[in-house]
């Protein structure tokens, strides 16, 4: 799975940086944020030294599952500035056989979709519809074996609502664990 997710060649992103993928292969918990961030030789999807994978990784010391972190959109998206953008529906959709390729590999119990931009592109895509969340109460559906999760992006919660940042692990990690302990 690894190896044909870093040779891809589906788009044009893979000029600005190669694709990057967690070096595990295991997680009951699949962590899907949107896009790559510029990254140094060695660094994962949502890794701690982001706002995000500090905030993922304040929740993951809270709960006792194996966890995967990962992108829709595995390589960089930059703008004609250098500066990181927003991926295209096209390149969404050239990667997402690379993210149907790790949800194939990993078998996960659940997805946690993180923000509105990547939980709209899966419930348009698996033709669901997915709970957008409503203060700190994060829906779930069960589609093909998967629960998936809708929550706020945590670099949402980062710049806006650092003071409930609390509130907000606590609530995911409740969602998780119902989640999981649900046959």
């Amino acid at each position: 799975m690894k190896d044909n997710i870093k040779k891809c060649k589906k788009c044009s992103l893979y000029l600005n940086q190669s694709p990057l993928i967690q070096e595990k292969s295991k997680g009951d918990i699949l962590w899907l944020g949107l896009s790559a961030k510029k990254i140094s030789d060695k660094a994962e999807p949502l890794s701690n030294n982001t706002n995000t994978g500090k905030i993922i990784e304040m929740i993951e010391s809270k709960i006792k599952y194996k966890t995967y972190k990962t992108n829709l959109v595995k390589c960089l998206p930059l703008n004609n500035d250098n500066k990181l953008r927003y991926p295209t529906l096209l390149e969404k959709n050239a990667c997402y056989s690379n993210l149907a390729l790790e949800i194939k590999s990993l078998k996960p119990k659940i997805i946690i979709l993180l923000g509105s931009d990547v939980a709209d592109y899966i419930a348009k895509k698996l033709n669901i519809e997915i709970a957008k969340p409503i203060n700190y109460n994060f829906g779930l559906i069960k589609y093909n074996n998967i629960f998936y999760i809708h929550i706020y992006h945590p670099s949402y919660i980062y710049v806006y609502k650092k003071k409930e940042l609390n509130l907000y692990t606590n609530a995911v990690v409740d969602i998780i664990n119902l989640a999981y302990n649900i046959n």
